[in-house]
């Protein structure tokens, strides 16, 4: 199955002015769930559907108690998945020594995904291309 793209336009910072550029995008094509994932894993094991749900679950809460508690989650084969912070950047100097609020400099919280190299070599290896139209090709 190809991973579909197509041309958007972007922005480069450090382009001429008034000029227009574009980049390729990768396009989502639809949604893998929980039930899909439940489904094929009952295909492929003798599990049943109620023991898959209730192991994918417990997976689901253990994982997101654990990246509350700053631990990195690392699913062998797959990937890690980190807590990360992005803030915004201040003079050290700012920082008062009896009440400074550095809660005030993050911008959010979200959650960083780091492939295994493994995987990540096999899409590389392995990808097959699609582009979709584009308005820009209109």
């Amino acid at each position: 199955m190809p991973i579909t793209y197509q041309i958007v336009g972007c922005s480069n910072p450090r382009g001429a002015e008034g000029v227009d550029y574009a980049c390729n995008r990768a396009v989502k094509t639809g949604d893998y769930d929980f039930k899909s994932l439940t489904e094929d894993i009952q295909f492929a094991t003798t599990a049943t559907k109620a023991d898959i749900v209730a192991v994918l679950t417990a997976a689901k809460e253990f994982i997101k108690t654990h990246l509350l508690q700053g631990q990195r989650i690392v699913l062998n084969e797959i990937g890690a998945l980190q807590a990360n912070i992005n803030s915004k950047c201040f003079a050290q100097s700012v920082i008062p020594l009896d009440a400074f609020d550095p809660s005030s400099y993050i911008k959010g919280v979200g959650i960083r995904f780091r492939p295994e190299a493994d995987l990540l070599k096999y899409v590389r290896m392995n990808r097959q291309l699609k582009r979709v139209p584009s308005e820009l090709l209109a």
